[in-house]
């Protein structure tokens, strides 16, 4: 049963207002206890970096002050060369830093990736009704890369920025507070300025990663729904609707980019304003013989000045980076904390069960605000035994049918199979003895073969085999040139609806499962297709628990008992002749829905376009049923 649209969980307001930007980056940055060497690593590297690049100009005013002053060629020399030996040393420091730099931050976009899939696979199906495929492809591929970029980057060079400012400033202090002040003059405007910018970025930012994720949704729902598109030629409307979807990311990515471009050249002046001081009041003060400044000392502080001045640039890239990787990490943590509906009991039970399924006083909604969608529903099927559900559209068959293998959980009541609540099951104990063939069954990109022993892929091809010839896809499949490792397409489009149909119930054969469960398997056929799947139907259900959400006459001919639901509630239950005896909804929606399906099987079995053997018309209860109740006159 389709739920209603709501609200994705991941959009929810409340979730947002849970996270500060300081608590992301806290939690972040707890990624990084995994990978401690790497971390110390890198960061020994980056330390190194900095230590020797501080070294070089404070060489230079030894240089200038005793080597060009006494004009000591030898001196000079030997200057030289330390210095390319420094430069060699820092090359090797800086690979370290970087290296383990970017292999932390794809270890850890990795690590990230794989919780998303995971919480993902964990989730219910609840959460998979209300959230969007594109918006979890954006948040575990786009936002993913943001904090991949940010600890490659923004991390690593952020800290270089920071150890670097450490030991400049020390050393500038330490050998002339005078003119070390009025060096950092221009930083304090700076420092204002890159407070501002971090404010007015972030918001700009997550209006961006917005708007992408708006147009992945939009592309993952034209690329399902391209025939519907092609049916009603809304080809130029969806083009239309596309284009403003893109342009509205182009107009905050825009918007975004007129904030960042204005803080590079103000960021550049002041760095520039910076060198000018040191410059203008050093000559001065030199000129003086004031506080101890010499030619060297100028030179040397103008070589920090310039050694400052890129990354003092760089930091508003810093804080880009971080602004991104907070608001993409709100995001995926949206994605990480929503809660788990459906989990193991701390005393799961792995145990193998005979199938008796009982429904006692079995309510559920989908949510605390939700009505129920089933209501006080009490129902037992032993071993072996065929339900049929029956019912309109929205009546709760398909809901009814999930909460046997927790696809959802039920709000009042129990469920119970061999006297033992679901939930007290491991979930994989509980679903791996639970065969389920759906009304639109999906296949994967990948072999016959493989889809087929999706649920059990240490199968035999032997196995495979038999259980195609069982749901009657072993012909068409030994047609194809490539037999069974013949590749489906996407979703197993390659492939007609009956052939799907069969490849599914041989998949749900394979696993041997002691409960059954078809939803309306065989709706969307044509009867000779139809009597093919009902026929490899028959046959796995024989000796299972079976539950058939039908709209077939035939599905439910022959059902143990037929169960007629209206909002969610049982109001008729019995065989298919009480049922029509007692008339009520059942006999409703014979008359409409059933009746002419008898009709027109009848009719392709005697003309023949649904062959049966003759031994197995003379055997067969179901055919004699529909012959003597139908069509007498026809019988042989």
């Amino acid at each position: 049963m389709a739920v209603a649209a709501k609200e994705s969980p991941l959009e929810a307001p409340a979730n947002r207002e849970r996270y500060s930007a300081l608590r992301i980056w806290k939690r972040l940055m707890r990624y990084l206890l995994k990978y401690r060497l790497w971390v110390f690593t890198a960061f020994a590297g980056i330390l190194g970096t900095n230590i020797l690049a501080v070294t070089v100009p404070y060489i230079l005013r030894d240089v200038v002050d005793i080597g060009i002053a006494n004009q000591d060629s030898a001196y000079m020399l030997s200057a030289g060369l330390l210095v390319i030996g420094l430069g060699v040393l820092r090359g090797i420091t800086a690979f370290l830093g970087r290296y383990f730099g970017e292999r932390l931050s794809h270890c850890i976009s990795y690590d990230i990736r794989n919780e998303i899939y995971d919480k993902v696979q964990r989730q219910s199906f609840t959460y998979h009704d209300n959230a969007q495929v594109g918006t979890i492809i954006t948040r575990a591929i786009s936002d993913v890369n943001e904090i991949q970029r940010y600890f490659s980057y923004g991390l690593m060079d952020g800290l270089n920025v920071i150890l670097l400012l450490a030991g400049v400033i020390t050393i500038m202090m330490a050998t002339s507070p005078l003119l070390a002040i009025i060096a950092f003059i221009p930083l304090v405007p700076l420092a204002i300025f890159s407070q501002r910018f971090v404010k007015s970025v972030h918001p700009r930012w997550k209006k961006v990663m917005d708007r992408m994720q708006a147009l992945s949704n939009h592309i993952q729902e034209n690329a399902l729904g391209a025939e519907v598109v092609r049916v009603f030629a809304r080809e130029q409307h969806e083009i239309e609707r596309f284009h403003g979807e893109n342009q509205n990311l182009y107009n905050e990515q825009l918007d975004f980019i007129k904030q960042w471009i204005t803080y590079l050249p103000a960021s550049a002046l002041l760095a520039a304003m910076s060198t000018a001081l040191v410059l203008l009041f050093g000559g001065l003060l030199e000129a003086q013989g004031a506080a101890s400044i010499t030619i060297g000392l100028i030179v040397t502080f103008n070589a920090y000045v310039l050694l400052l001045a890129q990354p003092l640039r760089f930091v508003g890239f810093v804080i880009l980076l971080t602004t991104q990787a907070v608001a993409s990490g709100e995001r995926i943590f949206e994605v990480l904390d929503e809660s788990e509906r459906i989990v193991d009991s701390p005393n799961a039970i792995k145990a193998a069960y005979k199938g008796h399924v009982r429904f006692e006083n079995v309510s559920t909604r989908y949510s605390e605000m939700s009505p129920s969608v089933v209501k006080d529903i009490n129902l037992e099927a032993p071993p072996g035994d065929v339900v049929a559900i029956i019912g309109l559209t929205g009546s709760g068959k398909t809901t009814l049918a999930n909460l046997i293998p927790r696809f959802y959980d039920v709000t009042d009541g129990r469920v119970t199979i061999d006297g033992v609540d679901v939930r007290d099951y491991d979930l994989h104990s509980l679903r791996s003895q639970i065969g389920v063939v759906m009304q639109q069954s999906l296949l994967f990109s990948a072999t016959i073969e493989e889809n087929i022993a999706y649920g059990k892929p240490d199968a035999s091809h032997a196995d495979i085999v038999a259980a195609a010839k069982s749901a009657n896809a072993h012909d068409f499949i030994t047609e194809f040139p490539d037999g069974y490792d013949t590749v489906v397409g996407e979703r197993g489009v390659t492939l007609s609806g009956g052939q799907k149909q069969r490849v599914a119930i041989a998949r749900a054969l394979l696993v041997d499962p002691r409960i059954l469960i078809l939803d309306d398997a065989t709706s969307s056929v044509d009867t000779h297709t139809e009597h093919l799947i009902q026929q490899a139907l028959e046959r796995i259900m024989h000796g299972r628990t079976t539950f058939v959400i039908a709209q077939r006459m035939s599905t439910i001919l022959n059902a143990d008992q037929i169960i007629v639901l209206r909002d969610g509630e049982i109001i008729q239950r019995g065989t298919h002749e009480t049922l029509l005896e007692d008339g009520g909804l059942y006999e409703d929606i014979y008359k409409l829905q059933l009746q002419e399906q008898e009709r027109v099987r009848r009719e392709a079995i005697i003309s023949g376009i649904i062959k049966i053997p003759l031994e197995e018309r003379r055997s067969t209860q179901q055919f004699r049923a529909l012959i003597d109740r139908l069509a007498g006159k026809y019988a042989p």
